[in-house]
């Protein structure tokens, strides 16, 4: 919808005309289409600067869709405190950051230079895909429990606390159990390993 109708055409033809997809599967198509923009096709002059971008957060919405990975895996307790235990990150949880807010594009809104943004991309209990704006260092709390799948909430946390050399570690850890609980709460972690 960002794009004019004779825009579009020329690019939707000359990706069936260069590439070569590698899949028959039509839910991978998207993916392909990613691959045409970034090594093959490059920016044209036309296209606004966040195509390849919004391409791709396109994508990752059918990805955390269609995926098949399990909702609950049965080593996880839904109602464990993943401050106290260790919290188990959803693999229907993806972490994403964009140098545009692609989840704000559209015919209305289509910025000219970047506004870098972090997201997570997820599906609720109930099938639908959702998306969460996130700060910095919520993003590294995921990168974190991600990288450490031992530690426990707390552990997470105080590594947080350091690397932000926060004058008042408490106050992160406070905002770290209610953060964690949240994510719970919106099915971006699971629970907890049990």
């Amino acid at each position: 919808r960002i794009l004019s109708t004779d825009h579009w055409d020329r690019l939707i033809r000359d990706f069936f005309v260069r590439h070569r997809c590698q899949t028959p599967h039509f839910p991978e198509i998207a993916q392909e289409f990613i691959d045409y923009l970034q090594h093959e096709r490059g920016a044209a002059e036309q296209d606004p600067p966040f195509l390849l971008e919004l391409a791709h957060y396109e994508w990752v919405e059918l990805g955390v869709m269609i995926s098949q990975e399990e909702d609950l895996p049965p080593s996880v307790d839904p109602n464990g405190d993943p401050f106290e235990a260790t919290p188990v990150v959803s693999p229907l949880a993806w972490n994403l950051s964009y140098e545009y807010p692609v989840h704000r594009i559209g015919p209305d809104f289509q910025p000219d230079e970047p506004e870098p943004v972090h997201l997570v991309v997820y599906r609720e209990r109930d099938g639908t895909v959702s998306f969460l704006e996130i700060n910095p260092v919520t993003q590294r709390l995921l990168q974190l429990l991600k990288e450490y799948p031992d530690c426990t909430g707390l552990e997470i946390l105080k590594q947080i606390a350091q690397e932000l050399d926060h004058p008042q570690p408490e106050v992160v850890l406070e905002t770290g159990r209610e953060l964690l609980r949240d994510l719970r709460q919106r099915n971006i972690i699971l629970g907890c390993r049990v």
